[in-house]
């Protein structure tokens, strides 16, 4: 007799990013992978070394250490002018580990949860592993939410509205009124609640963007410090909401993972205290820099459309002119070697897109960019 896999994965593979970077060659130019070039700022190096040296190698409370819960809870009462407590942070395996803590923790079959049309794919995966229901509400032209359309979709059902600021892959930053007006709505059905992915709100190009949170306790807020601290392979990531939504997220994370990774936990401290700032300041430098750069390359490609993204650290052009977005990036990466996402990776409405990482050396990104506006031009 043979074994299958649960029907929890019926239909689930690695995604489309994992499969598209599993295609890369010798002498590719990755500009699609989601993360910093950098080395992590010598604070949270030393912190992870003293760490180690330290034999700080054993199980820490599974919520996470007092110090580390300590400290995001001071940097976010900072942000948003409240009094936060550590008793509402709970530290996990990276921002994934705290998406799938919560919806795990919270959705039951038949539950419904609003995400973008354009988004991180995960955010779906993860809700059909729990038998619930991802729906998509729409977003206008300019990646903005159409509110008229989001609203319509909030059934006695709908538990979640998944939010993402800065957005992945659009780079689209949203406005305070934004997010107050989401807020309002969460406030205005007693059982809705905001699942706010804040990951990349350290890499903003003018001033860090807003938070539901600072409008409502209904929000479960996503974090860590993979995308600032260029730190990915660290996983360490959190939630932060109330004290009592927080309790039966750490009993989950128990059992899923037991506690984030000790030296990991210390290691992150620093760049949760500000320690790592000016690493931090010279990352928002550098893709600023960056974003110009590929904004000013992709508009001039004829029947390109691009919006000029705000934060994160990608760029999403409309090549729907040439082909659907997986054509368009397998034909870029076998003509010109050079590797982007299909943005139906981020859902159907992503299919006019592909997704452009800004994340690389300025003189590799140019390189890289220059070779796809010829893979354009020698189609016009």
């Amino acid at each position: 007799m043979s074994l299958t896999p649960s029907k929890k994965l019926q239909g689930i593979e690695l995604s489309e990013i994992r499969k598209m970077n599993a295609l890369a060659k010798a002498g590719t130019i990755n500009l699609g992978i989601g993360e910093l070039p950098f080395n992590v700022p010598e604070s949270v190096r030393e912190a992870g070394v003293a760490a180690m040296n330290g034999a700080a190698t054993r199980y820490t409370r599974n919520q996470g250490t007092p110090e580390l819960c300590e400290a995001v809870a001071v940097a976010h009462g900072a942000r948003i002018g409240k009094v936060v407590s550590a008793v509402q942070v709970v530290i996990t395996n990276g921002a994934q580990g705290a998406l799938w803590n919560t919806l795990y923790t919270y959705l039951d079959e038949g539950d419904e949860i609003l995400i973008p049309e354009i988004g991180f794919s995960v955010y779906e995966t993860i809700c059909s592993m729990q038998r619930a229901k991802a729906k998509n509400y729409k977003l206008n032209n300019d990646f903005s939410i159409d509110f008229d359309y989001l609203e319509s979709q909030i059934t006695d059902n709908t538990k979640f509205i998944v939010f993402n600021n800065p957005g992945n892959p659009t780079g689209k930053q949203y406005d305070s009124e934004t997010c107050k007006k989401l807020a309002d709505l969460a406030d205005k059905h007693e059982s809705l609640y905001i699942i706010s992915d804040e990951i990349y709100k350290d890499l903003y190009t003018d001033e860090q963007p807003d938070t539901p949170a600072r409008y409502t306790d209904k929000v479960f807020l996503i974090d860590g410090i993979s995308k600032k601290a260029s730190a990915t392979g660290l996983r360490i990531g959190w939630t932060i909401s109330t004290a009592e939504l927080a309790k039966p997220l750490i009993v989950s994370n128990q059992y899923i993972a037991t506690c984030a990774a000790a030296p990991s936990q210390m290691a992150a401290v620093p760049a949760v205290k500000g320690e790592a700032e000016e690493f931090i300041a010279g990352v928002r430098a550098s893709l600023n820099k960056n974003r110009a750069l590929a904004y000013e390359i992709l508009s001039k490609i004829p029947y390109v459309k691009v919006n000029k993204p705000e934060g994160a650290f990608y760029i999403f052009p409309d090549i729907s002119h040439y082909g659907t977005s997986k054509d368009v990036a397998v034909a870029i990466l076998e003509e010109v070697n050079v590797l982007t996402i299909p943005g139906i990776a981020f859902g159907s409405r992503g299919d006019r897109h592909i997704r452009i990482s800004c994340a690389m050396d300025y003189e590799v990104l140019k390189q890289g960019l220059l070779k796809i506006a010829a893979f354009f031009e020698n189609r016009v």
